[in-house]
């Protein structure tokens, strides 16, 4: 069977505030920088990988991927990493993951797929909380996303609503979306 063609856009390009301001792509879990355990994660299943950064550009292009930084100015959030990687993919589809969620399933989009019908996005639902940085969108949404962030707004669960995205209910794998946020959690699941 085919793989779809699809491109993996990594948002690795946050302030990291409650990581002290270390980059938390950056940081090590068992070793490995966490960026990497998500690459690892989702490589079988996209077709090609960018990296959304603003800084340590040099370290991450180690990784051999595609390194980019926000097209617009001003630390715009999340939505402006997304838009950064629609207007740079090759591939109309797109699974947009954070850099911080070192356990992601090695079927999340199929999943996604599966599940996005007629919609332009999917992100996933882990049965208690939306998690609006794990979805699959159409590259032709980067407009819609820029003119939003245009207007001010910022909250991408809002503009995923505004789209009339699909929401995943994934509760049975509720594990694989949790994301590593503070020094103590890191230090949690490096024991």
């Amino acid at each position: 069977m085919l793989k779809t063609p699809i491109t993996a856009i990594i948002l690795a390009g946050g302030k990291s505030t409650r990581m002290q301001g270390n980059d938390k792509g950056l940081l090590l879990l068992k070793g490995l920088p966490l960026y990497r355990h998500v690459i690892d994660k989702i490589n079988p299943q996209v077709t090609d990988i960018i990296i959304n950064t603003n800084r340590h550009i040099e370290q991450y292009q180690q990784s051999g991927y595609r390194v980019i930084c926000d097209e617009l100015d001003g630390f715009l959030g999340p939505l402006a990493g997304i838009y950064s990687g629609l207007v740079r993919s090759t591939t109309p589809w797109n699974l947009v993951v954070s850099c911080d969620t070192p356990f992601l399933p090695d079927d999340l989009v199929l999943h996604l797929q599966q599940n996005i019908a007629d919609r332009p996005a999917a992100y996933v639902f882990d049965g208690e909380k939306s998690h609006p940085t794990i979805l699959l969108i159409h590259r032709n949404m980067a407009e819609k996303i820029r003119s939003y962030l245009m207007q001010g707004d910022r909250k991408l669960l809002l503009f995923l609503e505004s789209i009339n995205a699909a929401m995943v209910n994934l509760a049975d794998q509720k594990q694989s979306f949790i994301n590593i946020n503070t020094p103590e959690e890191l230090s949690i699941w490096n024991q």
